[in-house]
C-alpha cells in the first residue's frame, strides 16, 4: 500500500456510515493522530505505531493532522532532519515545533477549518487534560470535535503487527526494595490528603512500579499493557490474562485481576455505583478513561513516587552502571584495535558489537532503546538510528563516531553517549575539536553545579548551554531526562529542558537523571556527551541541608585527545581529571576483578590527566 493510497483510504473513511453516525451526518474535515498508545507511551510497540505506518516517520514525537486536502506532521527539533528525509514532501508538510513561527495543532485547525466542520479524534490517544482543552478550544470557535473509539487507521492497516505474549517478570525484595503493600499504603495516604476516594492509573511505568512487576509488551521498555483502579480498600488490575502465570498470580494475590478489555466498562460501572466518589485522574490518563469521572475528580501529575529511588534501588543502579560502563570500555578498546588494524565496520555491525557485549553482562535483560550508532555526518542527527541502506555507512580511521546506547538489567537502567574521533586526531577538523570542547564545558558546568532541592529542572537547562551560547551555538533537545530503575529510560516527571515544565518536576535526592548537552552541524558532524547521575545531598558554605549535587553513575572515559584544554578553566580540568580517576577506580576495578587485563591497560591510558 503506497503512502498516497494510505491517505486516500483514511480520507475515504471521513464520510463512512460509522463516522457520520457519530457526527450527526457531517463528514469529517480533519482527523487527528498523535503518535502514542492508550497509555501515552513515548516509545511504541509496532502494533501501535500508526504514524509510522501512515507517514513513514519513525521519530518518538509526532502529531499528525489529515484534512481533505493536506497531511501535516508536527515534531520537535530532535527530528527535523529525520522527518524531512522520511516524509514524502509531495504528500506531507513538516510542521516544526518550538520555533518562533510555529503554530499549534489547535490553531492550525481554527485557521483552516470553518465553523460546523467535524474534527475526529481517537479518545484513547489523547490525555484527558489535552482532550478536554482541545474540545473546549475547538467548540469555542464552532468546530465539532468528535470522539471515535475505533481508530480509523486500524480499519485499513491489514498487515498490522501482533503484540508480544511474553509473561510478566516478578521482582524480588532485593531488586525493588519496597513491597506493593507498602506502596499502596503510601499512595492511599496521598489520596486521603487530597480528599480522594480512588485513583485510576493508565501510565504503564506507574503500574508496573506499583506492582513490582515488569513486562515485555513494548520493545526496550519493561512494560505490560494494563490499567489500575485503586480505591481506599481495593486495587483492581486490568491486564491480558495471557501475560500472567502461576508465579505472577501468586504475587498479585491481593489484587483483583480483570481482562484488559474490561477496563473501560468496569470503571464506568464502578463510577455509576460511586457517583459521589472523588477520583484522582493523573494528567497522563487517556481521554476515554478520564472522561468517565467528570467534574468530581482532580487532574494532576501522577502521585506515584517512582522517580525518587529507595536505598536498594539506588545501590542497584550504582552496581549495574559499573557493569554497563565496563561493556562500553570493552567496546571502545576493541574498536581502537580494529581501526588500527585497518578494519572497517558499518553502523549495524558496530551497534551489534556493543549490544552483544552488554548482553553478556550479569543480570542483562534488554537494551533500553535502539542503539544510536552514527558515523560521520549521521552523528549530526540527534536521534539517528541505522536503518536500511543508510546503516551500511562504514567507520574507518579519521572519522567522527557517536554512540548513544543503554541497557536494562534486573538491577538498573543505563543511558550513555560518547563521541570519539577514530585514528589520527591531528586529522580532526579544528571546529570539531572546539565544539566538542564547548559541549564538554557545558556538561561539566552543570555537573559541578550545587542547587536547591525542589527546584524544577527547567531552571538548570541554560547552564549546559552557556559555553555554546557565547559562540552563537545551541542544540535543539533538552539537557537531561529522568531514568527508571529497570524501567523507562525516559522517566517523568523530572527532566532538565526548555520545551515543557512539569508542575511536579521538582528535583530531589534519590532522583536519577542524565546530563547530555550536544552540538550538531548538519551534514558534517554531531557531538553529544551523556552520563547518568544520581542527585545527592550537597555540603554548602551556608550550612543549609537543602542543596543537591550531581554524583555520576556512568563511569566511561571521555576522549581527551579531542579536547582543547585551553578552553577549559582550572575547575573544569580538575573535574575531568577527578572523574577519570574514579572511572579507573570503579570500572577499572571491575575489569581487573574479571581478568580483562588488556582492557584495563587501555583504560589507564584513557584516564591519564590532561
Amino acid at each position: 500500500m503506497s503512502a498516497a493510497d494510505k491517505l486516500l483510504a483514511l480520507r475515504g473513511l471521513f464520510s463512512s456510515p460509522a463516522v457520520t453516525a457519530l457526527t450527526g451526518g457531517t463528514p469529517l474535515s480533519a482527523y487527528l493522530l498523535p503518535s502514542t498508545d492508550a497509555h501515552q507511551s513515548e516509545y511504541l510497540a509496532d502494533y501501535d505505531f500508526r504514524v509510522k505506518f501512515l507517514s513513514n516517520f519513525s521519530g518518538s514525537n509526532a502529531y499528525v493532522v489529515v484534512t481533505e486536502k493536506n497531511a501535516l506532521l508536527w515534531t520537535d527539533g530532535r527530528y527535523f532532519v529525520q522527518a524531512a528525509k522520511q516524509l514524502d514532501d509531495k504528500l506531507w508538510t513538516l510542521m516544526k515545533q518550538a520555533q518562533p513561527d510555529s503554530i499549534t495543532v489547535e490553531d492550525y485547525l481554527i485557521s483552516n477549518l470553518a465553523a460546523g466542520n467535524a474534527v475526529g479524534f481517537d479518545p484513547f490517544l489523547l490525555t484527558y487534560d489535552a482532550g478536554s482543552k482541545l474540545l473546549k478550544k475547538l467548540n469555542s470557535v464552532g468546530l465539532k470535535p468528535v470522539a471515535i473509539n475505533e481508530n480509523l487507521v486500524d480499519k485499513f492497516w491489514t498487515d498490522r503487527p501482533t503484540l508480544s505474549n511474553k509473561k510478566v517478570d516478578v521482582l524480588n525484595t532485593n531488586e525493588h526494595g519496597q513491597s506493593t503493600c507498602d506502596k499502596l499504603t503510601k499512595l492511599r495516604e496521598k489520596l486521603k490528603k487530597q480528599k480522594c476516594d480512588a485513583i485510576v492509573l493508565g501510565a504503564l511505568d506507574d503500574i508496573v512500579w506499583m506492582l513490582n512487576i515488569r513486562g515485555f509488551d513494548i520493545p526496550y521498555n519493561p512494560l505490560v499493557y494494563s490499567y489500575m483502579l485503586i480505591t481506599l480498600d481495593e486495587a483492581h488490575l486490568f491486564i491480558d490474562d495471557s501475560r500472567l502465570d502461576d508465579a505472577s498470580r501468586a504475587h498479585l494475590s491481593n489484587i483483583h485481576i480483570h481482562n484488559y478489555t474490561d477496563a473501560q466498562p468496569f470503571i464506568s460501572k464502578w463510577r455509576e455505583s460511586n457517583k459521589t466518589a472523588r477520583v484522582f485522574v493523573p494528567t497522563s490518563t487517556n481521554y476515554a478513561i478520564g472522561s468517565i469521572f467528570g467534574e468530581n475528580s482532580i487532574q494532576d501529575d501522577s502521585p506515584v513516587m517512582k522517580a525518587v529511588k529507595n536505598g536498594i534501588e539506588i545501590q542497584n543502579m550504582r552496581t549495574s552502571s559499573i557493569r554497563d560502563s565496563a561493556a562500553l570500555v570493552q567496546f571502545f578498546y576493541w574498536l581502537e584495535q580494529e581501526i588500527k588494524a585497518g578494519k572497517t565496520y558499518n553502523e549495524f555491525e558496530l551497534a551489534d558489537k556493543i549490544d552483544g557485549l552488554r548482553a553478556k553482562m550479569e543480570k542483562f535483560v534488554d537494551l533500553s532503546f535502539t542503539t544510536i550508532s552514527a558515523v560521520g555526518d549521521h552523528s549530526a542527527l540527534p536521534h539517528y538510528h541505522p536503518d536500511g541502506d543508510e546503516g551500511n555507512r562504514t567507520l574507518h580511521a579519521n572519522q567522527v563516531f557517536l554512540l548513544d546506547s543503554g541497557a536494562h538489567y534486573r538491577d538498573g537502567t543505563t543511558d550513555v553517549t560518547r563521541t570519539i574521533w577514530t585514528g589520527d586526531v591531528s586529522t580532526a577538523p579544528a571546529d570539531f575539536i572546539r565544539n566538542n570542547t564547548l559541549v564538554l564545558k557545558g556538561h561539566i558546568h552543570l555537573a559541578q553545579t550545587l542547587f536547591p532541592s525542589g527546584i524544577n529542572g527547567v531552571r538548570l537547562d541554560t547552564l549546559s548551554r552557556h559555553a555554546l551560547w557565547q559562540q552563537g551555538l545551541d542544540f535543539g533537545h533538552g539537557t537531561g531526562h529522568g531514568v527508571g530503575m529497570y524501567l523507562n529510560v525516559h522517566e517523568g516527571p523530572i527532566g532538565i529542558g526548555f520545551r515543557t515544565m512539569s508542575r511536579h518536576g521538582d528535583l530531589k535526592s534519590g532522583n536519577v537523571i542524565t546530563i547530555e548537552p550536544g552540538y550538531y552541524l548538519p551534514q558534517h558532524y554531531g557531538v553529544r556527551i551523556e552520563n547518568c547521575y544520581e542527585l545527592v545531598s550537597a555540603e554548602v558554605n551556608s550550612g543549609s541541608k537543602d542543596f543537591l549535587r550531581f554524583e555520576p553513575l556512568s563511569w566511561v572515559p571521555i576522549q581527551t585527545a579531542i579536547i582543547d584544554k585551553s578552553l577549559l578553566n582550572e575547575d573544569q580540568v580538575k573535574w575531568l581529571n577527578s572523574y577519570h580517576d574514579k572511572v579507573l577506580e570503579l570500572t577499572g576495578g571491575f575489569l581487573k576483578s574479571n581478568g580483562m587485563t588488556t582492557e584495563l591497560e587501555w583504560l589507564q591510558k584513557q584516564c591519564e590527566h590532561i
